[in-house]
């Protein structure tokens, strides 16, 4: 199905002129596509637990979950500009946080893969609603959109001697190019998840800011790593060794869209350009000093694990944008129930 510019040009206040395109035409075509693409990723699901022998599904991606902590505090600048006011984030506001990084491949693995790692937050609003923010060790998805995201995803998963050709069939030369080199530079050995930066990808919109980026980066000068060459859980106990003597603090980061031709919302393969559209700090995401490892730490952890993290979970003022976004309503809720049946 072609897709089509079904919805309005749309303006936010002073914000550039945006809109949304739904595949085959309207959102009720949209949506239909997208219970299509969910049954894959289901299957996809099945067939990880069956090649790991495992007894239950784990999530289609991030499955190792290597840090949950729960009492972490997003704070907002005391000086944020009126301008980037939306919702419950408003300048001084402090809200607490439950975090969740990963390791980003369906099946759980020695935390010396290379792979990407992602970050998770579930942050609680006044009144009780919660808020996830979702976002990837890199800046851009491999994928434009969620059909090519999902046809990648249902090759990889199949005999690997295969992948190679059946990219080339499905997307072309230049097309498998560009796609194989986006994972390769993404997916590397991390030293530590302290030390990462996560991106959000795709676009959400801001209130009346209007669509935007986020990424979170770490402060403070970056240190040693503990992790050991052969380390199955290297990263967690990395995390832990920083977390027993200081907290691991994140500054929070959006960028503005400018244009569809510079900072696209529909296609997540491409990169919103710091020269086009700067970064600008909103927010501190801190993880308080604690023992992640002992009994609690780990029960806190296997609990966080069991949660459900979705960028739909979030206030109609932060509604996600693009093809890649909207499909993760469908597609995020169909593999949670999967999973979560276990």
């Amino acid at each position: 199905m072609k897709d089509s510019h079904d919805s309005p040009p749309k303006t936010a206040g002073a914000a550039p002129t945006w809109y949304e395109i739904h595949h085959g035409g309207s959102p009720e075509a949209e949506e239909a596509h997208f219970r299509d693409l969910a049954d894959v990723i289901v299957n996809i699901q099945r067939t990880n637990k069956q090649k790991s022998g495992s007894q239950v599904s784990r999530r289609t991606f991030h499955a190792k979950i290597v840090v949950g902590v729960d009492n972490a505090e997003l704070a907002f600048r005391d000086d944020l500009p009126a301008d980037l006011h939306a919702g419950k984030f408003t300048a001084g506001a402090r809200l607490p946080a439950i975090v969740r990084l990963s390791n980003a491949s369906g099946a759980v693995r020695t935390d010396t893969s290379p792979d990407l790692r992602g970050a998770a937050l579930k942050i609680t609003l006044p009144g009780g609603s919660e808020h996830d923010l979702l976002m990837t060790s890199y800046p851009v998805s491999h994928a434009r959109n969620a059909a090519q995201f999902v046809e990648i995803a249902k090759i990889g998963a199949g005999p690997k001697a295969l992948v190679l050709p059946r990219m080339l069939a499905e997307f072309g030369p230049s097309e498998t190019a560009r796609i194989l080199g986006n994972l390769k530079k993404a997916s590397r050995p991390s030293a530590s998840l302290a030390q990462e930066s996560y991106w959000s990808r795709g676009a959400v919109l801001w209130g009346d800011t209007g669509p935007v980026r986020f990424r979170l980066s770490p402060l403070g000068a970056p240190t040693a790593p503990t992790l050991r060459p052969d380390s199955t859980d290297g990263l967690q106990a990395d995390f832990s060794a920083r977390l027993s003597t200081s907290p691991v603090r994140f500054a929070l980061h959006i960028q503005k869209y400018v244009s569809e031709r510079l900072t696209p919302i529909e296609d997540g393969a491409v990169e919103w350009k710091e020269a086009v559209s700067p970064w600008v700090s909103v927010a501190t995401l801190a993880i308080p000093p604690q023992s992640i490892l002992d009994a609690q730490g780990r029960a806190t952890r296997d609990r966080i694990d069991t949660l459900a993290f979705n960028p739909w979970h979030a206030p109609a003022e932060f509604r996600p944008l693009g093809n890649l976004n909207r499909a993760r309503r469908t597609v995020y809720a169909a593999s949670a129930r999967e999973w979560q049946a276990r």
